[in-house]
């Protein structure tokens, strides 16, 4: 019976070594793949930034178009509903940049009230 319980409880132990490990693969894992997705929206908010400046740019063009009578109005309105697609294209991503920085320090388990003040002061 001694012998039985002295395996039971060998095995037991290395049930639990197992369940640690899986736990510790999962949460490097889970930082990695917030870090990976908070560097991939600093890229894409600085793309949005630029389309916006792009499709600024082109509004203008044909505003100055249409004055001068090469450009009609309906050009004038398809610029203009591009323009503000990527302003709303880069309000997602912001979006999207705060809930993965959120994400990233919930795994790393350094989220704290201070956190929230800050990307509340970068959002505005």
């Amino acid at each position: 019976m001694t012998s039985s319980r002295k395996r039971q409880a060998y095995h037991n132990r290395n049930a639990t070594e197992e369940v640690l490990l899986f736990t510790r693969r999962g949460a490097v894992q889970n930082i990695r793949n917030a870090y990976r997705s908070v560097q991939t929206d600093v890229f894409t908010i600085a793309a949005r930034q630029q389309a916006i400046t792009s499709a600024t740019s082109a509004l203008e063009a044909v505003e100055v178009g249409a004055e001068v009578g090469t450009r009609n109005t309906v050009d004038v309105v398809l610029a203009q509903r591009t323009l503000f697609q990527a302003l709303r294209d880069y309000a997602n991503a912001r979006y999207t940049y705060v809930i993965n920085t959120l994400n990233l320090k919930s795994a790393a388990g350094s989220l704290n009230p201070q956190d929230i003040g800050e990307l509340n002061e970068w959002l505005q």
